[in-house]
């Protein structure tokens, strides 16, 4: 699997250093995102139903063709490619490609885990999808 996320990384050149610095100098790489949360449900373990408010963050749906979403998971920095799919009869849009069944897999991700999903728009960057996850049956709060 590590061999996969390897053709994410990218080196930085003197000119990317150069750039980025000016960027950082001139205060324009602010972040900003738009965080959503879910708990998950059994069906979303085979394939995430993606909400209108994830849509909103996502590239349009395509209904020829799955979109591929580079996504990081922001605790164990691995890049997960998921595909959104656009489904027949109306229903909702998920993800469902061997990625997100390699994030499940990978995360141990049951019914009941609370899923934090983002977008972060950077000027430098672009946007970057992010995700995040919280097992409350290991962690319940007080």
């Amino acid at each position: 699997m590590e061999m996969e996320h390897d053709r994410f990384k990218k080196k930085l050149t003197a000119s990317d250093h150069w750039r980025i610095q000016k960027f950082l100098a001139e205060g324009r790489c602010s972040c900003t995102s738009l965080r959503l949360t879910r708990s998950a449900s059994a069906s979303d373990v085979k394939r995430l139903v993606v909400t209108t408010a994830m849509l909103e963050m996502l590239p349009p749906v395509d209904p020829d063709r799955d979109i591929p979403i580079r996504v990081v998971d922001k605790q164990t920095h691995n890049v997960y490619e998921f595909k959104l799919s656009c489904r027949q009869g109306g229903r909702k849009p998920v993800f469902q490609s061997s990625g997100w069944t390699v994030f499940v897999i990978d995360r141990g991700i049951e019914a009941g885990d609370e899923l934090y999903f983002w977008a972060e728009e950077c000027l430098l960057h672009g946007t970057q999808y992010r995700i995040a996850l919280y097992k409350p049956n290991l962690f319940p709060h007080p």
